[in-house]
């Protein structure tokens, strides 16, 4: 448990073993999971404890899966391989959340929409396009003479006031 804190990145996927001298494989993965979620850091316990009481109490503490010994050295490498796949998974989703999150700050709904379906040419006709580029005047000695919390309150006003307005003329803003 130490090591795992220290490091500064994160396994792979951890083989536990149940039966251990000073702590139990059991509330080794419990105080794991204190550091690091199942998606994140999967854990694969492994025993010669095999009754059905014990695959659930390795589940409740948090393993991913549970193998008993002796174990098929192909049934292990399969079952390590499917959890590395769910959380190789995980990892694309959230890179995918991360992404469209980004995207939908800077594009309209139905580019984005058309970017995921890979149709190719997404660019469109815009008969009409304004673009305004808007500088606030004396900021930098604004922001020097005015309390943080003030300054966010002025620009939380002015950014909600342009909002309005945009909203109002149905303008597509790019922040």
């Amino acid at each position: 448990l130490d090591l795992l804190k220290r490091r500064s990145y994160v396994p792979d996927l951890i083989l536990l073993d149940v039966m251990m001298p000073k702590m139990s494989g059991y509330e080794v993965c419990q105080r794991v999971r204190e550091l690091h979620p199942r998606n994140q850091l999967p854990i694969v316990m492994v025993s010669a404890k095999s009754s059905a009481d014990n695959i659930v109490e390795g589940l409740e503490a948090g393993c991913n899966d549970y193998v008993s010994k002796p174990f098929n050295r192909l049934e292990l490498l399969a079952r390590i391989a499917t959890q590395l796949r769910v959380k190789d998974a995980w990892k694309t989703d959230v890179e995918n959340a991360r992404s469209t999150k980004l995207l939908q700050r800077m594009l309209p709904e139905h580019v984005i929409a058309k970017l995921k379906q890979n149709s190719g040419l997404i660019v469109e006709e815009h008969k009409e396009v304004s673009i305004l580029f808007a500088d606030i005047v004396g900021y930098t000695n604004l922001s020097a003479s005015v309390p943080p919390m003030e300054l966010i309150n002025m620009l939380n006003e002015m950014f909600s006031a342009f909002d309005e307005r945009c909203d109002f003329h149905g303008c597509y803003k790019v922040q």
